[in-house]
Order: structure tokens, then sequence, then C-alpha cells
């Protein structure tokens, strides 16, 4: 796989937080903690491959299973950049699946107990 080079890297952060359906302000802070990645323009400004737009999508998915942005990025870290490979983006996916099933399972058990009202005579 190759690097991407600037060529590749077109997008700004208006043009990536618009297409991912977050802010600016969070598109550096994915970048900051390594999600994605960007080249800099000879002017310093930031350009971003396209799939930074489906790594921050990804990220938000893994944060809304309650998977921390380190986990999140440690699941991006196993894809490639401009990774063409769609079963590494279908594992990402079903880590994500994994994580909300094994989530839900803990908050069964919680509401399991909570109705029994155990939690009080402990």
């Amino acid at each position: 796989m190759t690097t991407p080079t600037r060529l590749d890297a077109h997008l700004t952060i208006s043009e990536v937080a618009s297409r991912a359906g977050v802010s600016a302000n969070a598109v550096r802070y994915y970048e900051r903690y390594d999600v994605i990645t960007a080249q800099r323009t000879t002017g310093n400004a930031r350009r971003f491959t396209i799939d930074a737009v489906c790594r921050i999508r990804l990220a938000v998915a893994a944060q809304r299973v309650g998977l921390s942005l380190a986990e999140s990025a440690q699941i991006l870290a196993e894809i490639p950049p401009m990774s063409p490979d769609l079963e590494k983006w279908s594992q990402a996916g079903q880590r994500l699946i994994d994580a909300g099933q094994a989530r839900i399972a803990e908050l069964t058990a919680v509401v399991d107990e909570y109705r029994t009202l155990d939690f009080l005579t402990r």
C-alpha cells in the first residue's frame, strides 16, 4: 500500500467536517488523536484524503457504542491510509458491533439488578 501523497490530500477541514457531519474543531480533535492525518500545503494549510471522512464516521460510531477515542484510533490504525480493502473496513465495523453488543449485555445486567432492588440491601 502506498502512502497518500499531497496530490491525494485535497479536502479542507471544512469539507471534511461537512461530509463527516462534525464541526471543524472536531476534525482538528480527531487529527490530534491520530484518528486522521493531514498533509500540509506550502502555505501550511491542512489537506485531508477522502478516507478521513470514513475514519471520522467510524470514530463517531465507536464513541456512540462506548469506545474511547484511543480505542477508535487503534481500530483505525489497522486500516492503511486510502485502503480500498473492504474486508478491513468490515472488520472494523464488526468490532463496533461486538462492542455495542457487549455494552448492551452489561447494561441489561445492571437493569436486571436494579429491577430486583438487590442493590439497596448490600
